[in-house]
Order: structure tokens, then sequence, then C-alpha cells
């Protein structure tokens, strides 16, 4: 049923409150999420890279989720809507990852594809955790990938201050 429901959020016909509050779920959707976030990149970083951005990567949503949802005085929302995000990520990029192995040459556009569902996505379960509109829930989903992108890069490829 777990799994169910998460296929559903990717989907948009489930929301996070169909998951179930547990710890144990929510951790282990943070570690698949995780662990997509190095398989999704390993074609273009080491390992030690994919690792550090899978590192931030994870850090930043576990982080941001918990500081939008408390701000909101929505604490008691943080396990489903982590174990949403974190499943349906994990799920988005086991999709995307393997439609790219399976489609060589159209790799940029699955990913750009992927890029919007995941938005989307990430959209649909924030409007729910946050009791917002679609749109403010698809902008914040989109400002958070801008940020995260960012400051992941940053941490992969950091930036020479010498001259």
């Amino acid at each position: 049923m777990f799994f169910k429901t998460l296929f559903g959020i990717c989907l948009l016909r489930a929301n996070p409150q169909d998951l179930p509050v547990s710890p144990a779920w929510m951790f282990g959707a943070i570690v698949a999420y995780a662990v997509m976030d190095v398989i999704g990149v390993l074609d273009v970083l080491t390992l030690s890279g994919a690792l550090l951005a899978a590192a931030v990567d994870t850090f930043m949503l576990v982080g941001a989720t918990q500081l939008v949802l408390r701000s909101r005085h929505l604490p008691n929302r943080i396990p489903q809507t982590l174990t949403a995000l974190g499943g349906s990520g994990a799920i988005l990029s086991f999709i995307a990852w393997a439609l790219a192995a399976l489609t060589p040459g159209l790799e940029q556009w699955i990913w750009g594809l992927f890029m919007l569902w995941y938005i989307l996505v990430f959209g649909h379960v924030l409007r729910h955790s946050l009791s917002i509109s679609l749109a403010m829930a698809v902008a914040l989903s989109l400002l958070y990938l801008i940020l995260s992108m960012s400051i992941t890069g940053l941490f992969v490829n950091p930036v020479s201050t010498e001259h």
C-alpha cells in the first residue's frame, strides 16, 4: 500500500496525508532519495562528487521542508511531507535514470521532462502540506530546485577565488 500511494503521488492522484506517519518510512524514503541522487549523477561526477552532491541536496530537502513547515506552525506534517518528497523524488529519479539509460541520445530530453514532472509533483506535495494554491506550491518547488542546484553546484564544482 505504501508504494502504491507513492506512485499515486507521482501521478498526482494521492496526497502526502495518505501516507503513514512513520519515522521508519520517512527515513527509508530519504535514503532512497539520496541513493537515486547519487546514481543519477554518476555519469557526470566522480563517486565522491556524487556522494557530496547527494548529501548536500538531501540535507537541503530535509532542512528546507522542516523550516517551511515549522515557520507555518505545521510541524506535525513533517514526517508525511518528507516521506512524500523523498519517496516520490526517488521514484521519479529512478524512472528518469532508467529511461535515459534505455534511450541513448535522448538523455537531455528525458532529464528535461523529468525536471518538469519533478517540479509538478513536489508542488503537488507542498500544496497539500502547506495548504496553499497549486500555483504557489509549484513556484516554491521551482525555487527550491534552483536553490538546490545552485548550492549543490558550489560544493561539487567550487568556484576558485584565486586570480
